[in-house]
């Protein structure tokens, strides 16, 4: 359902980018959550498309993934879920301020010999989980992914490391590997998140417990 609603807009922007478009195309491509989407950049209505497009696809990207971690976050609290606890996003501010935050601070770190990056991308990995379990502010949801990581790097890195794995089979399956992948890699980043932070995973027939422990 959420691919749809991604693949219906990058239609509709891709479509007006199209009519506005005058003349030899310039491509801009940009990618948010695994889905690609491009404009054409030569004409000012196509370059205002694209910025509006970017926009709104950020907004829906960080609707996605609030929604599915705080139906897992369900999961592991050991309340009943459905399919609608994972189409009811929450935060969705502060999750668009958190992942523009840690792209910005990933990208810098790309540029700078790529390593930097990397380790950016270890120490925030759960900075999105943490702002929404414990209802954070982006900065204070990035502290705590650091903490988390600095106190358990060992583990933290290995987590990462079979995230990335996962991911990265998932995409090689001509993307389709990529609908398992991405549930599995959230699960994962979510059982790490609170066994590192000295939280508790729900049993198959638990009580439902409280969020992790502030750190």
């Amino acid at each position: 359902m959420w691919g749809l609603v991604i693949a219906v807009l990058q239609v509709i922007f891709n479509v007006l980018g199209g009519a506005l478009n005058e003349g030899d195309t310039t491509s801009y491509t940009a990618d948010e959550g695994s889905f690609a989407f491009s404009y054409s950049l030569n004409s000012p209505g196509a370059v205002i498309v694209s910025i509006i497009g970017w926009i709104v696809l950020l907004i829906v990207g960080a609707a996605i993934q609030s929604a599915y971690i705080s139906g897992v976050l369900d999961i592991a609290n050991g309340q009943q879920v459905s399919i609608g606890s994972f189409f009811s996003p929450r935060n969705i501010g502060n999750v668009v301020i958190a992942g523009l935050i840690v792209g910005i601070l990933t990208s810098i770190g790309m540029f700078l010999c790529v390593i930097p990056g990397l380790i950016v991308s270890i120490f925030t990995m759960f900075t999105i989980v943490g702002l929404l379990d414990r209802n954070l502010a982006p900065i204070d949801a990035i502290k705590t992914s650091f903490n988390i990581v600095k106190e358990n790097f060992g583990q933290a890195l290995l987590t990462w490391l079979v995230m990335l794995v996962i991911a990265a089979v998932g995409a090689l399956l001509c993307g389709v590997g990529l609908l398992v992948a991405i549930p599995l890699v959230i699960l994962i980043e979510v059982y790490a998140y609170r066994k590192l932070s000295g939280g508790q995973v729900a049993e198959l027939n638990p009580q439902p417990l409280p969020p992790g422990p502030a750190r």
